[in-house]
């Protein structure tokens, strides 16, 4: 193990929106444990030296629950920033983005979205630049950001499969993502 993934806590939402990249998504309440949770076990089990965190502000509250924990400084990169997915989403709810021709489509493959600003092979493009240059570093970032980098890095067939849970830990080791 070299470096892990941890996908921010749940996030306060009652309208449960699509909220994407807009501002003011905190953790709830629930988030807040699971981050301390994941701490304490990232804590007894890994050596984590260096913690880095999307700029977001769920992601940030997460991985400053987790610095504190681990005594660690962290820092912020766009890289690993969250995917946008489609424009036509954002704001919107689950019920309005179920009728769309585009969850459909993400559904069954959200790798043909063509309503996006950004791909999510250029998304882990993006997130290759910090994880590359980076050994026994915590990431804390997005589901589908998480999920893009792993799938693009370890050549998956399926990107449904393997997409972390709010504050689940993942890692790679041998070509293969494993989860706490």
């Amino acid at each position: 193990m070299s470096n892990l993934f941890l996908r921010h806590g749940e996030v306060q939402n009652e309208k449960d929106l699509f909220y994407a990249n807009l501002p003011g998504f905190y953790l709830s309440n629930k988030g807040e444990l699971q981050a301390k949770d994941a701490a304490k076990k990232i804590k007894k089990l890994f050596n984590i030296q260096k913690i880095i965190s999307s700029p977001l502000l769920r992601a940030r509250q997460t991985a400053s629950i987790v610095s504190k924990e681990l005594k660690i400084d962290l820092e912020v990169s766009h890289n690993i920033v969250e995917w946008a997915g489609p424009y036509e989403w954002i704001g919107k709810t689950i019920e309005e983005i179920k009728l769309t021709d585009s969850f459909k489509n993400y559904n069954n493959n959200p790798l043909n979205l063509k309503n996006t600003l950004e791909t999510l092979k250029n998304v882990h493009n993006r997130f290759k630049l910090d994880y590359e240059k980076s050994e026994n570093t915590l990431f804390v970032s997005h589901q589908d950001t998480i999920r893009a980098f792993t799938y693009y890095y370890l050549e998956e067939k399926d990107f449904t499969k393997n997409r972390p849970v709010h504050c689940e830990i993942q890692y790679i080791e041998n070509k293969l993502i494993i989860s706490y």
